[in-house]
């Protein structure tokens, strides 16, 4: 049987200390995602021996059975999928990319995977992957779907936009949009290059967790946690849209592992395990700390929440109750939220007050969320456990192709909530983007409507060009 086997990068690669200056600046930065004879080696995931075998199996010549379908496939797969219809996609899968190879690793977790498929040498059209697999147990598949990539997200009509133009262009796709391309300085400030609103305070949905990466930073730093220790994911834990969710309770997951599934794939559990285990204290001293201004009520990101305490605001509480929440003084949101929020723990109401998503949710301008940036790259130094934990969680996802090849260093968190009945109100894409010893760039993109109905693909599209533009700054 021929296989292409991808090389897994052991424990002790990711232990690798870049050199620094003084100021925090590193002279070389590791890749993220090496390549050795061609092939990425990927940080270790408990996907990897799955993705393997996948690989392996789209070698010209390659034939699936029935048995590895069974071997390799979760019972939750193959409830939808049967065996004849896999073996047939992979065959298809085969042909179009036969002998394929990763050639662009956009997303990375330790059970989800993103990435483009190509038989080497032969260009566009390529495959995108996606492709996932249990945490427990044998590990076995649970997602896997290859579409056509023509070679880039930027829509025609945004090819030739001037930096000017695609951020004028940001405004356009929602009531409420925000948007900054601006430098990140070993101090923790930003200057800005191009801005929009780039100080007014929006709805960042899951870019918030960027501070708690924070937090799990600092209690490494300070010894009160450590990247290894293990924390069980408990049912009074489990949040909407956490994928871990699936896993048996009392699960346990590595911090390092879980700040990972948080950036990379928005982990909403993972989130709320990692803010339980670190606290609200130093989170919020790192809101402060990383130069957020004291806004007006409900414009900020004080008290600092986990998801589900979040989705209580419109979800557990009447309309005129949720609506209140902007309204009221920091005083009183704190005595709230301690005394009508954290006893409901993660049992919500039966309402859904979607025109409120954008509004009495997580909120910081585009230079807060240039600062935290700033924050965690320069405030846990290179070279630390800390910044390695920061470092991979960060650099798990990039949201688009063709973002890796341009920078030493690309890290990414993006952000939405939506609503079945309106489509999306929030939806949030941001980058650090960095080569070695040189100040790196942030770029935030930012579209709020309370009436929903924000196109994904639209903002995509115009963020897609922004980068391009800002890959070709000095």
């Amino acid at each position: 049987m021929r296989v292409l086997i991808l090389a897994v990068l052991g424990l002790a690669c990711l232990a690798a200390r870049a050199q620094t200056f003084a100021d925090g600046f590193e002279t070389t930065i590791p890749p993220q995602f090496p390549q050795s004879g061609g092939v990425f080696q990927l940080p270790p995931g408990t996907l990897n021996p799955r993705l393997a075998w996948f690989l392996g199996e789209l070698a010209a010549g390659e034939t699936t059975t029935e048995a590895e379908v069974l071997e390799h496939f979760d019972a939750s797969w193959l409830a939808v999928n049967d065996v004849p219809t896999t073996i047939n996609f992979i065959n298809a899968v085969r042909n179009a990319y036969p002998n394929a190879r990763i050639t662009d690793p956009i997303s990375h977790t330790p059970i989800r995977l993103t990435a483009l498929i190509d038989t080497p040498g032969t260009g566009f059209p390529a495959g995108f992957l996606q492709f996932g697999t249990r945490w427990t147990g044998p590990a076995r598949i649970t997602q896997l779907g290859v579409s056509n990539f023509n070679g880039t997200v930027i829509l025609v009509a945004d090819q030739a936009l001037t930096m000017d133009q695609a951020a004028d262009r940001v405004l356009t796709l929602s009531t409420d949009g925000a948007m900054v391309v601006a430098r990140a300085h070993p101090d923790g400030s930003c200057t800005t290059l191009t801005g929009r609103n780039q100080t007014a305070p929006r709805a960042t949905g899951s870019v918030f967790k960027n501070w708690v990466v924070g937090g799990v930073a600092r209690g490494i730093m300070d010894g009160t946690l450590s990247p290894t220790e293990n924390l069980a994911m408990t049912s009074g834990l489990l949040a909407p849209g956490g994928i871990i969710n699936l896993e048996p309770a009392n699960t346990p997951f590595p911090v390092h592992e879980l700040t990972t599934l948080m950036q990379g794939i928005s982990d909403n559990t993972a989130t709320d395990l990692l803010l339980n285990r670190v606290g609200r204290a130093p989170v919020e001293a790192l809101v402060v700390g990383w130069g957020m201004p004291a806004p007006p009520a409900a414009n900020g990101l004080l008290p600092f929440m986990g998801v589900s305490q979040n989705f209580h605001l419109f979800r557990s509480f009447p309309l005129a109750t949720a609506q209140s929440w902007v309204t009221m003084t920091e005083a009183q949101q704190e005595s709230f939220f301690t005394g009508s929020i954290v006893p409901l723990g993660n049992t919500f109401g039966s309402f859904f007050h979607a025109d409120l998503l954008a509004r009495v949710t997580w909120r910081a301008s585009p230079i807060d969320i240039c600062r935290a940036y700033a924050g965690l790259r320069f405030r846990t130094y290179a070279g630390s456990d800390a910044f390695r934990v920061v470092d991979r969680a960060m650099g798990a996802q990039a949201a688009q192709p063709n973002v890796r090849a341009e920078w030493d260093r690309v890290w990414y968190k993006g952000g939405s909530l939506a609503s079945s009945a309106l489509g999306t109100h929030v939806l949030v894409h941001t980058w650090l983007l960095e080569d070695a010893g040189r100040d790196p760039y942030v770029v935030v993109v930012m579209a709020n409507s309370d009436g929903g109905g924000i196109n994904a693909q639209n903002l995509q599209s115009v963020a897609g060009r922004i980068l391009q533009l800002t890959a070709a700054l000095p």
